[in-house]
């Protein structure tokens, strides 16, 4: 069952054995064949939060293409203190437990035990210097976003901003606020503008955002542009007439809200084959350069979005 029957095994008895196995449901043991050959087919997949649909539907397409290349996943939470998750991955590779990591939205620290495994990983929206990552294309998504509101007449946006000390939240509020001073516009951010994915949170961040009377406002992530969505309709506010809004990620739900949700879409599945196509196009003993290949991030416009019709309070 190892493939080494060749000359050991006569063909006619190897494919009984392989028939029988097969009708006996047998699967191969990946952690026996790791200890036996020294080699792991298990991934690590780091994320910020499982419970997020995005990562769910980014976890389905690497499995898939995982599993297309004889992998495995394993799934590791990033959100926490951040030598954790980094002590949590280093473990795996340095036990070879793990055969590499995809890294989402994080960069590494200073000291960082997975410094040391550099060439097992592959890092996603978040580049870091001199490894291997996959890019998407945030500053252009964040230049069409300003761009769209500002030509509807926003010459103020407010900020939504995912309250996780996560380096990809960062990039794209950096990347926003370049893009606005670009264009001339004032891009407004307050503290209490800040919520975790949790609906308490978002809701609360929400109605402070209302209360200051916004007319446009660009979200981290499409759960909090719904929470803003659902706290204005419950205001009798009309998103797209009174309020603009702008999510990122577009998730399923972004057109299951009324008027739909203009946001910026991530294509989970080309970004999943991406990191695993990166990840195992080299391995260690034949290294390649590293590479960032850009992943585009469309801006859709549905009718969350509209003309302004006053100035912020």
């Amino acid at each position: 069952m190892s493939g080494k029957a060749n000359g050991r095994v006569a063909p006619a008895t190897a494919e009984r054995i392989r028939d029988v196995a097969h009708s006996l449901g047998y699967q191969p043991n990946a952690a026996a064949r790791a200890l036996r050959s020294g080699t792991s087919s298990l991934l690590g997949l780091a994320v910020l939060d499982a419970s997020h649909p995005f990562y769910g539907l980014v976890l389905a397409a690497a499995d898939d293409a995982a599993r297309d290349l004889g992998l495995s996943l394993s799934m590791i939470q990033t959100r926490g203190p951040e030598p954790v998750w980094e002590q949590r991955l280093a473990d795996g590779l340095s036990s070879g437990y793990l055969a590499g990591g995809i890294i989402f939205g994080e960069r590494l620290t200073p000291d960082s035990p997975l410094r040391t495994w550099a060439e097992q990983l592959v890092f996603v929206e978040v580049p870091e210097p001199g490894l291997r990552a996959i890019l998407l294309d945030t500053a252009t998504a964040m230049t069409d976003v300003v761009d769209h509101l500002a030509g509807l007449g926003h010459h103020e946006i407010a900020y939504f901003a995912a309250d996780y000390p996560s380096a990809v939240f960062a990039r794209r509020q950096r990347h926003c606020a370049e893009a606005a001073r670009r264009r001339g516009t004032r891009l407004r951010t307050a503290r209490t503008w800040r919520a975790t994915f949790d609906v308490e949170t978002a809701t609360t961040a929400a109605r402070h955002l209302l209360d200051a009377g916004v007319q446009a406002v660009v979200c981290d992530d499409d759960l909090l542009a719904l929470a803003l969505h659902r706290v204005a309709v419950d205001r009798g506010l009309t998103p797209g007439d009174d309020v603009s809004i702008v999510g990122f990620g577009d998730l399923d739900m972004a057109r299951l809200v009324h008027p739909q949700l203009t946001t910026v879409r991530l294509a989970a599945d080309e970004i999943a084959r991406a990191a695993l196509t990166s990840l195992t196009r080299s391995t260690p003993s034949t290294p390649s350069t590293p590479s960032t290949p850009t992943i585009g991030a469309p801006l859709i416009v549905r009718g969350s979005t509209g003309p302004c019709l006053a100035q912020f309070a």
